[in-house]
Formats: structure tokens, C-alpha cells, sequence
């Protein structure tokens, strides 16, 4: 069952268009960059954790032990699946910013990228 709800969910959402709202992007639609299709990709299995977590509820309630076990070994999959998916986005968002300083560097522009935790305190 876990298996046909997560066939659906790609196969409903390959032609929706997401927005990221953080970021006040979209995501979704033709023409997407490798970039978009991280992010897509990411907001689906989030999405898809939300409903095995409903999912999870529901079997709770109605005493069917064996179906809770098997959603929870999806939310396993998926959470794995989401922890890989943003570290590949944080990887490719580093690589550009090397990229974009390389290319100053050649332009003769003083560039560097330094790393700096935004959450921590000053």
C-alpha cells in the first residue's frame, strides 16, 4: 500500500508547480534547471512524510499495528531520502559560489567564498 502512495504521489505530481514560499520562488513547470529539480524533488518527499504521518495517525486509531509498521519504515526511507536530497542542494549551492568567484578572479575582481554560520551569535 505505502508502495501505490508513493507511485501516486509521483505521478500526481509531475505536472503540478510547486512554490516555495520561503523563497518566494516557483517551483515546477517546463524548462526546469537541475537545480529546481533538487528542490522539487525535496518538496515531494516532504510532502509524502506529511501523509505517511497522517497515514500513521489513522492505522493508530484503528489498531492495525502491522500497516504502522510499514509506514514508518517509508517515513524511514523518506527521511533518508530528504536528508540526502538538501545535502545535494547545499553542495551544488556551494559549487556555484566557487564557480561565480573562480569567474571574478578571471575577470580580475578581488573574489573569495569564506564560510560563515549565519546562526551563530555575534
Amino acid at each position: 500500500m505505502i508502495e501505490q502512495l508513493q507511485q501516486a504521489y509521483e505521478q500526481g505530481l509531475k505536472n503540478l508547480v510547486f512554490v516555495n514560499f520561503s523563497s518566494k520562488s516557483v517551483i515546477g513547470g517546463d524548462g526546469m534547471k537541475e537545480k529546481d529539480l533538487s528542490e522539487l524533488e525535496l518538496s515531494k518527499e516532504i510532502a509524502c512524510c506529511e501523509d505517511i504521518t497522517t497515514a500513521i495517525n489513522w492505522y493508530l486509531r484503528d489498531g492495525d499495528y502491522d500497516s504502522v509498521r510499514a509506514c514508518i519504515a517509508a517515513l524511514e526511507k523518506s527521511v533518508s531520502k530528504i536528508e540526502h536530497l538538501e545535502n545535494q542542494i547545499k553542495a551544488k549551492r556551494r559549487n556555484n559560489l566557487y564557480e561565480m568567484a573562480s569567474q571574478l578572479c578571471k575577470q580580475g575582481k578581488s573574489a573569495k567564498v569564506v564560510k560563515f554560520n549565519a546562526n551563530s551569535s555575534l
